[in-house]
């Protein structure tokens, strides 16, 4: 049972860091790679704004069920259940993609 646990936690990790990562953090990311805009020197902060659902509220949401997983799982063996471990990396790795390493953009109001 204990290598099931770890089996689904694992492919749901790997659930979550798609979700990080593959998801374009703004619809209109596809301009940066066009060449003209390249020429021009269009940045992230140059980029329309996005309004719709947040990437890092849909990660969150999808992070959300293993960090609850893991907290349960350690509430019940009474210590830190390697699931909680995995829920606190991914979280780590979620403020890191989502917090800190976010393009910062003075101006933009993002409401």
């Amino acid at each position: 049972m204990k290598k099931l646990h770890a089996i689904v936690a694992s492919l749901y990790a790997s659930l979550c860091i798609a979700a990080m990562f593959v998801i374009p953090m703004n619809k209109y990311e596809w301009m940066l790679e066009e060449p003209e805009a390249l020429a021009d020197g269009l940045t992230f902060c140059g980029l329309p704004l996005d309004d719709d659902l947040e990437v890092r509220v849909i990660s969150f949401i999808v992070l959300f069920p293993l960090i609850v997983a893991g907290g349960a799982l350690s509430l019940k063996v009474r210590k830190v259940h390697s699931t909680a471990w995995l829920a606190l990396v991914l979280l780590f790795v979620w403020g890191w993609r989502f917090l800190v390493y976010y393009p910062f953009c003075p101006g933009r109001e993002t409401y």
